[in-house]
Parts: C-alpha cells; structure tokens; sequence
C-alpha cells in the first residue's frame, strides 16, 4: 500500500507540475522587465533564442556576453535597420562571436521575445533598449511550465532563424565593420 500511494503521489505531482504554467508580467518604466531577462540569461544554462527588434540595453548585451562566454548557445535575430542605428550594440555582440542574424525575410523583424533553456520564454511589447526600461511604456511577460507555448515559440523562432539567411547576415555585419574602420 505504502509503495501505491509513493507511486500516486509521484503521478500527481507529475501531472500537476506539467500543468501549472508560471506567469509573471511586468510593465515600464521600471527595471523590472530588465532585470527579470538578465535573471533569465545569467540563470541560463544551455541555450538563449532571441527574436529581438532593437537592442541597445548595455547591461542585457553583458549580460549575454557573459552567457556566451559560459558556453551557452545564444541565436539572436534582430531588425536591420535597427541595427543599423547609433546606439544599436548589435554589431558589438556580434563582433564577440554571438550568433547574430539581421533579417532578410519581411518588412522589419519587430519580434520581442525570448527562449531560456527552452523552458522559460519572455515576451511583450519590451524592447531591449535603454529608453524601454527608463521612458517607454512598455509591458513584458515572463511564461514557465507551460510546455505548449514555450514549444509554440521555440518553433516560431527556428522557422524565423531558417528563413533568414546566415550568408547575407555576415556580409551585412562586414559591410558595417568596413565602413566604421574608414
């Protein structure tokens, strides 16, 4: 009897576990969305997925250097034109050896979310911008457990990663790099 119940309540916690998602949400201005993505990537222990429009953030594109130099496998797509601005820190990750893909495929690539370990996602309206967390208006949202979306989302990220050429990325990164050491 007492091996049935260890048994029940091994299947219970199972069933259980599998079906309570965690939800958090954040809204700017405040550190908070900030702050909760950095956790995530410092916590991360085998791979970051990033569909991102704009990223000018220092402390998350440290915070994802860091990450990198632990061996963790970061993929980032973010907007070319958005790259292409001033204060983007896009070129410099990707000049540390980051994974980095400007799109090639449609008009802009104005995603904001973000795998962890393919467990955890955030998403929302949050840029990875300094303005995001100290002046915008802006919401993030922080999903666990919750194996359905987080797959959902990890598909939607590969399909974006496949479609967008890796070739045409570099170039792109190279004809930058050129120009900036003329």
């Amino acid at each position: 009897l007492a091996m049935r119940s260890k048994l029940l309540i091994l299947i219970i916690t199972a069933i259980w576990g599998a079906s309570c998602s965690s939800l958090l949400v954040g809204f700017t201005p405040s550190s908070y969305c900030e702050d909760k993505i950095i956790e995530l990537i410092d916590d991360s222990e085998e791979s970051i997925d990033v569909a991102v429009y704009s990223i000018n953030n220092q402390n998350i594109v440290d915070a994802l250097t860091k990450a990198h130099g632990k061996g963790i496998k970061i993929r980032i797509l973010t907007d070319r034109l958005q790259a292409s601005g001033k204060s983007s820190r896009v070129k410099e990750l990707w000049s540390k050896g980051l994974n980095i893909k400007v799109h090639s495929k449609f008009k802009i690539e104005h995603n904001k979310f973000a795998i962890y370990d393919g467990k955890t996602i955030s998403t929302g309206s949050y840029n990875w911008t300094n303005p995001a967390s100290s002046k915008n208006s802006e919401n993030c949202i922080f999903i666990s457990n919750d194996r359905k979306t987080v797959s959902e989302y990890q598909n939607r990220f590969d399909y974006l990663w496949k479609i967008n050429s890796k070739q045409k990325s570099d170039k792109w990164f190279q004809k930058r790099l050129e120009k900036q050491n003329n």
